[in-house]
């Protein structure tokens, strides 16, 4: 049965350590929809912070980033591309390209956070087990099952349902994807941003449904 796992790693172990020390109010979300890309994993990196001429500066001169451009800037988010080091592109491809499917990715302060998908919770346990066995120890907050009662969608629109439902049967989570969100929106007769913003709604309505139902401690291991 699918099985989503929210886990955390502390921020030593993972990409941005010394711009996060550098602005310690920042928060980082990579964009869901770009997180495998044909060219580079995770690409595109969302920011929140009060102090964005600090974090410029701090970006440039983290030594997991190779290039970093600033896309666009509203108040205190900011959305920049980000070329990564070799070292550090390795690193992320271990936890992207999982034999899950990576749904959410933000870093805080305190630690990294992880929202992955996967086909039932043996295929968890070797990935974490991998993880550790890799020097990176990740500790996991929930556990949840990807079901419903009969008639229910798990509080998902039916519109939302049937694109993640599409989106699933065309192989667009696993690695690498086996369409696009082109590809998808020609099915649905809507723009690819809009079949985007479905998938991100989807999610979120899909996590925050099995956090709310989870009884899985806050340090649970598989």
């Amino acid at each position: 049965m699918e099985t989503v796992v929210v886990a955390t790693i502390p921020i030593d172990q993972f990409v941005l350590e010394e711009a996060i020390e550098r602005v310690p109010d920042v928060e980082f979300e990579f964009l869901q929809s770009a997180i495998h890309s044909s060219k580079c994993t995770m690409p595109f990196l969302w920011t929140s912070t009060s102090q964005p001429d600090e974090l410029d500066a701090a970006l440039q001169r983290d030594p997991s980033i190779d290039r970093v451009r600033r896309l666009s800037m509203d108040d205190d988010r900011g959305l920049y591309e980000v070329d990564w080091t070799a070292s550090a592109a390795r690193l992320i491809d271990e936890f992207a390209e999982t034999d899950g499917s990576v749904l959410d990715v933000r870093g805080t302060p305190d630690h990294w956070e992880f929202q992955i998908l996967f086909p039932d919770r043996a295929t968890a346990s070797e990935t974490f087990q991998a993880w550790r066995d890799d020097g990176i120890d990740p500790s996991l907050s929930r556990i949840g099952n990807l079901s419903c009662p009969e008639g229910k969608k798990g509080g998902l629109s039916a519109t939302q349902h049937s694109t993640i439902t599409q989106a699933f049967e065309a192989d667009y989570y696993k690695v690498p994807r086996g369409t696009t969100l082109e590809e998808l929106s020609s099915g649905f007769d809507v723009s690819h941003q809009a079949v985007s913003e479905r998938l991100r709604r989807g999610h979120s309505h899909l996590v925050e449904q099995l956090l709310s139902e989870s009884t899985t401690g806050a340090e649970t291991r598989l």
